[in-house]
């Protein structure tokens, strides 16, 4: 499996100046590029290769794989959409490969191209049990007066094992993630940090200045960052829960759920705020990578289903009332349990056209179980 690492350089003075000069000039070599398969209509990478490389390599400072680098990626940025002409930022990242970029794990040192020649700068990586499986192309991102390796490392998978129960996952608003076990992960600390950044930038919008604006950038992006490392945490307990347990994972189809649903006025904004798909595939690659199986099934009247005889029940707010059984039980938990039991009978290849309703009418009420028919 493909994943980014990200590695924090740590260059002296003159190392920063010479980084920031060669980043400007591989974006001044590139909007040159840009400008030529522009007027000539080309942006194939070979033909765009043959047409600018000995002219742009002569009056240039970059190195021939420098320059290499950089047609592939104007290339790239026009197979996006080849009707606008494409600009690039003067500070904007530059991609590196093993040819100008190379790595000393066992001391942090890093090994960098640039125009004054190889720099060696130190670094430092929060995940390097990664660092081994570097393979593949980086982007050097400058950002808030630093300097970042977005790297690719290529990590092996374990074999999914095969297993015959499953953990449900109901993702939700005031509970992030609520187990079929029993538990949950509370949005109430997430919510306490957004609530205090929305009334801070609510009051810093009024002033519209320059400096308001640089404000309204660093929360937003502090609530962003605490946000990733809640998801981040809370799926490596799921998944090492299941991995500790010998079971797989089953989660909703939240696909377009902002679209398909509505709520009341005063929760839009945590609605809109719910970072859902990226808790799910973060579920996704690190069970992968545990060999845990992952199943996504429909989220369709899990809620509304109970989890023990399948008849409608009656939900009122965070509680979940079975007429026919008797059965009470908090609303998240049943619908949790629904999905686990949707994720048995699916396996590891979902049936899209199965969801909790074909139980209703299959299944007579009061019975402890369904099965796969």
């Amino acid at each position: 499996m493909k994943l980014t690492l990200q590695i924090k350089l740590l260059p002296d003075d003159t190392q920063s100046k010479s980084l920031i000069e060669t980043i400007k000039e591989c974006n001044k070599v590139c909007n040159i590029i840009s400008d030529i398969a522009w007027q000539n209509k080309t942006f194939n990478q070979f033909k765009l290769h043959n047409l600018v490389y000995h002219s742009i390599k002569k009056s240039s400072k970059l190195s021939a794989q420098a320059l290499v680098r950089c047609i592939s990626k104007v290339a790239d940025s026009y197979k996006l959409d080849k009707k606008k002409k494409r600009i690039f930022n003067p500070l904007g990242a530059i991609t590196y490969d093993a040819r100008i970029l190379s790595y000393n794990i066992e001391k942090r040192i890093v090994s960098i191209w640039s125009i004054d020649g190889r720099l060696k700068i130190p670094f430092i990586c929060h995940n390097p049990k990664y660092l081994p499986y570097i393979k593949g192309e980086a982007d050097l991102v400058y950002k808030k007066d630093k300097f970042y390796l977005f790297q690719t490392v290529e990590v092996s998978e374990e074999d999914v094992k095969d297993v015959e129960e499953f953990i449900g996952v109901d993702f939700g608003i005031t509970d992030i993630a609520t187990l079929s076990d029993g538990t949950k992960f509370s949005s109430e600390q997430l919510n306490k940090i957004r609530d205090k950044y929305f009334k801070v930038r609510r009051s810093v919008q009024r002033k519209g200045t320059k400096g308001s604006r640089k404000l309204l950038k660093r929360l937003k992006g502090r609530e962003q960052r605490f946000a990733t490392i809640t998801n981040h945490t809370i799926s490596k307990r799921i998944v090492e829960k299941a991995k500790a347990e010998g079971k797989g994972i089953a989660i909703e189809d939240l696909t377009h759920i902002r679209e398909r649903t509505t709520v009341r006025k005063a929760q839009r904004r945590k609605h809109h705020s719910w970072a859902f798909r990226q808790l799910r595939f973060f579920l996704e690659y690190k069970a992968r990578l545990a060999g845990i199986p992952l199943v996504v099934v429909d989220p369709n009247y899990t809620s509304q289903i109970c989890s023990v005889c399948k008849t409608i029940g009656n939900r009122n707010g965070k509680h979940f009332s079975c007429p026919s059984c008797g059965n009470i039980i908090d609303a998240d938990v049943n619908a949790a349990k629904n999905i686990a039991q949707l994720g048995a009978l699916c396996g590891k290849q979902p049936r899209k056209d199965v969801n909790m309703l074909n139980f209703v009418s299959h299944i007579p009420p009061k019975a402890d179980c369904f099965s796969c028919q």
